[in-house]
């Protein structure tokens, strides 16, 4: 794969639709921008933002592109994330709605997540129509901790990713992942996503360094180089290789 700048700043205006708008420097990383639907699949260890990457990519986007979003986040409440986000320096545009389900996971045990979140895409989708362009769930293994993981858990994940092309989104899907797992995890969803974009957490020279790695890319030249990632003005931002 080829190494370093894939696009000049006079061709990102014209072809970035989500990720070459969304984050900073990511032009360094794909060749060209992909077309919804898309469905990427962002893995990583506690503590390697995974969601302040989502975050950034959907805020700018809209903000950018136009159009409606929806988050889902099943263990942190809106208040924690929206303080997250502003320490950060993201801004979140007045067309992302966020919706929490750490009530509902109180009082209702049994709930069926999976269906609860197509009834709520397909209610956006309804209202907002073509306008509802992107959705990210934040997180599959909250999902997964509720519930069984078994053949039919599977077949109900594979029909839930389906569903979610149907819509014609970009959609991000966030689940944990630790050191040396595969990346097909529970529902062997690292099959069934187009992309998976592996967040991780490096001590170099005695200083911690977030960093970002496309395991997986359907339909676009990437390279393969572990990246350095940072805190901008603006959210997340790539800065480059980062060699061993």
């Amino acid at each position: 794969m080829r190494q370093g700048l894939f696009l000049t700043c006079s061709t990102l205006k014209s072809v970035g639709v989500m990720f070459l708008t969304g984050i900073a420097g990511m032009n360094r990383v794909l060749e060209r921008d992909v077309e919804a639907p898309y469905l990427t699949l962002v893995t990583g260890p506690p503590g390697s933002m995974k969601s302040s990457f989502c975050m950034t990519m959907i805020s700018n986007h809209l903000a950018n592109q136009g159009g409606f979003g929806l988050y889902c986040t099943v263990e942190e409440t809106v208040s924690s994330l929206q303080k997250s986000t502003r320490s950060l320096g993201i801004r979140l545009p007045r067309s992302l709605q966020i919706t929490d389900f750490t009530e509902l996971r109180k009082d209702n045990q049994n709930m069926d997540y999976l269906k609860f979140t197509r009834k709520m895409i397909e209610h956006f989708k309804q209202k907002e129509g073509d306008n509802f362009r992107v959705f990210v769930l934040d997180s599959l293994g909250a999902i997964y901790s509720l519930t069984t993981v078994d053949e039919e858990m599977r077949k109900r994940m594979f029909d839930f990713f389906d569903f979610l092309r149907l819509q014609g989104l970009y959609t991000f899907i966030i689940t944990e992942r630790y050191s040396g797992q595969n990346a097909e995890l529970e529902g062997n969803e690292g099959f069934l996503a187009d992309a998976i974009l592996k967040m991780g957490v490096d001590l170099r020279n005695g200083q911690i360094v977030r960093t970002l790695q496309v395991e997986k890319m359907r339909h676009i030249r990437h390279s393969m180089e572990k990246q350095a990632v940072q805190v901008g003005q603006t959210g997340l931002e790539i800065i480059g290789p980062l060699f061993d």
